[in-house]
């Protein structure tokens, strides 16, 4: 344990960010549970410590370096799979409210397993898909932020995520390198939702573990109720 904690801080100290050692065993044990749960339920393709540490909690971290975080109080997660990187943001920040969206069943039992185990009462989960929840009153235009690490096209990704926003708020998809195509495909997408694209932040993970592009996308108008499209669709037909 002390060989990774002192792995994480140095190479989170990397971007100045710096919690405090009781945080980072929690989220080192956080990646513990994971690892054991994987045994019987497919959460990460990842089994390595240190590369886990890196591609998974240092990268879900990256966000707190953007101009949104600092006045971002209330953030949902899309698509949230294992937990990132909603987990690891609400073990450093336990004083904003996080709210995961994951569909898989058993993703979601493990996401509950975790808040539990760490009593993380900023937390909330739901176990549905988002273009569902994004219909509910209680959920639509009411965050600062929006975050997703989701595998998924730009367009797709916006449809599902900008109903989330508050006007005025942001979106902020993880992509890789490569995001001006992206960008420029999206266009429809920002018109239609409501939305606009304002900037990337690009980072280099440590040890050669790849580039992370962070795009955010601030919601400049009300999303025409129809948005999303009923589940499936946003995927199938993106908004190009």
């Amino acid at each position: 344990m002390n060989e990774l904690l002192l792995f994480f801080r140095e190479k989170l100290t990397q971007f100045d960010i710096r919690p405090p050692d009781n945080v980072l065993v929690e989220e080192i044990q956080y990646l513990s549970h994971l690892f054991s749960a994987n045994q019987k339920t497919n959460l990460t393709a990842i089994t390595d410590w240190q590369e886990a540490i890196i591609k998974h909690l240092i990268d879900s971290l990256l966000i707190v370096k953007t101009d949104y975080w600092q006045h971002a109080e209330k953030i949902l997660d899309i698509g949230s799979g294992a937990g990132f990187p909603g987990i690891p943001l609400a073990l450093c920040h336990r004083d904003r409210e996080i709210v995961l969206v994951e569909a898989n069943q058993k993703k979601a039992a493990f996401l509950h397993q975790i808040k539990d185990l760490f009593k993380l009462s900023n937390l909330r989960i739901i176990s549905d898909r988002a273009e569902s929840v994004a219909h509910c009153r209680q959920y639509r235009e009411q965050f600062h932020l929006v975050t997703a690490r989701a595998v998924a096209n730009l367009p797709t990704l916006l449809e599902l995520a900008t109903p989330f926003c508050r006007i005025g708020g942001v979106f902020i998809a993880y992509k890789g390198p490569d995001i001006n195509e992206e960008v420029i495909t999206a266009q429809v997408a920002f018109e239609i939702l409501g939305s606009e694209f304002v900037k990337s932040y690009a980072f280099v993970l440590p040890c050669g573990k790849g580039k992370r592009n962070l795009i955010v996308c601030q919601k400049i108008a009300a999303t025409p109720e129809k948005y999303p499209r009923r589940p499936g669709i946003p995927n199938k037909k993106p908004l190009i």
